[in-house]
């Protein structure tokens, strides 16, 4: 029988929740705002985490430097310490529309230029993609907390199904969507035209609905002075009876994933494949995979309760990370490749998708953009110095070595997650059905 867990004080919601009612039409618009600022955050970070190691494969950049573009990732890591004032000053439309601006001038000043003319300042490049991902990563701060406020915890599952959807969507459109329109049409022309996207997330946001009071911007939003107010907020949280388990399911559960991730598009590269064919492999059944499984995912959280899912998406995609053995071994048959990318992609979803709704319930309602960051933060951190040395780690043991690696590390991932669970603290919110 699955557990589920009853809202604790202080949270912002309940890890599993009845099955809920059909959505009335404030709610489709809420998780359709919710979808387009998400896109909006995946469209640099393809270019950054997908695209990119392969265009500069292409242009005959060695896989250390490649791995080590992984660093780009740093403020995601720590926009954690600047969470706490977007919980506290102004409001999410402001922060929104003005951050989603600036993404979009950003993506318009990389598009200015041939990417083979970056190469050649390749500082220059990696500074203003820096720089983009420091607007996309606050971004993500004023979308999850406007997301933890603003959805009924009984939606929280198809909530984070719309978050992983809305960023893979936008991942994969700037990464293999990228790298097909680049093949077709250059860089200029491509990347601009994704630029120009983000209007499609600028115009809707001049129409959300936020805390027009300061009586409704109290609710959810921090009150805190000072340095110590600043530093109780995450004392607070980290403080809690057996979080400890937790943070470090956070920190491990995609760590062996994105110890490889990096390398699948150098893989199919070295694997003979052209830009065209993996933007294709990886746009076409990476995009399909990921959609299907975050959407499955958020309907099973509701079936067989939050700790089943976890631990049974962490094994698939610890299945998926070892299909590209396959790959290493000599398959070449496009099909097959795709197939391989499609079941990773699958799983990868299905593990998104439960590890994001946890971490949004372990979320307090006055400071939920400070702590989903804070996890968030952690979790990009740990996994960003796997990315980071997946290069060196290859370049060292080659492609089958980092890849059944990764498989076995997201194996072990789950011994804190089952510990976590059979915490006091955890097994006191439980009941059984």
């Amino acid at each position: 029988m699955a557990s589920k867990l009853e809202r604790a004080p202080g949270e912002a919601g309940s890890a599993n929740t009845p099955r809920p009612a059909l959505l009335a039409a404030n709610g489709w618009r809420l998780l359709s705002l919710l979808a387009l600022l998400y896109f909006a955050q995946g469209l640099p970070s393809g270019l950054i985490a997908k695209a990119l190691p392969a265009l500069l494969r292409d242009q005959g950049v060695s896989l250390s430097l490649i791995g080590f573009t992984s660093a780009l990732a740093l403020p995601w890591a720590l926009k954690f310490l600047w969470a706490p004032l977007i919980d506290r000053y102004g409001t999410r439309k402001q922060w929104l529309l003005g951050l989603n601006g600036l993404t979009m001038t950003l993506m318009l000043a990389v598009a200015s230029r041939d990417f083979e003319a970056w190469v050649d300042r390749l500082p220059w490049l990696l500074a203003v993609l820096f720089c983009a991902n420091v607007a996309s990563a606050t971004q993500d701060i004023a979308t999850d907390g406007y997301a933890v406020t603003r959805l009924k915890p009984e939606w929280r599952g198809l909530g984070n199904s719309i978050q992983v959807v809305g960023y893979k969507l936008g991942m994969v459109t700037g990464s293999g969507g990228l790298l097909w329109l680049v093949a077709h049409h250059g860089w200029q022309a491509s990347y601009g035209g994704l630029a120009c996207l983000m209007l499609l997330v600028i115009v809707p946001v001049l129409f959300m609905e936020d805390a027009r009071t300061p009586t409704q911007q109290a609710a959810t939003h921090t009150d805190w002075h000072g340095l110590r107010g600043y530093a109780g907020l995450f004392h607070d949280f980290v403080a809690r009876p057996g979080l400890g388990w937790w943070l470090a399911t956070v920190a491990l559960y995609k760590f062996g994933d994105s110890l490889a991730s990096r390398m699948t598009g150098p893989l199919l590269t070295d694997s003979g494949f052209s830009l065209a064919q993996i933007g294709v492999i990886t746009g076409v059944a990476g995009a399909t995979a990921g959609v299907i499984g975050a959407f499955v995912g958020g309907a099973t959280l509701l079936r067989i309760g939050h700790r089943e899912a976890l631990l049974a998406f962490g094994v698939l995609q610890a299945l998926g990370l070892a299909g590209y053995l396959l790959v290493v071994a000599g398959v070449r048959d496009l099909y097959a490749i795709g197939a391989i990318v499609y079941f990773e992609q699958f799983a990868d979803g299905l593990s998104t998708v439960a590890l994001f709704t946890l971490m949004m319930d372990r979320c307090r309602m006055h400071s939920p953009g400070t702590d989903y960051s804070l996890q968030a933060s952690l979790m990009v951190m740990v996994t960003g110095v796997a990315a980071t040395f997946g290069g060196l780690f290859t370049d060292r043991f080659g492609y089958g070595a980092v890849f059944a690696t990764a498989a076995l590390l997201t194996l072990l991932a789950l011994v804190p997650a089952m510990l976590f669970f059979r915490n006091p603290g955890y097994r006191r919110r439980s009941t059984k059905t």
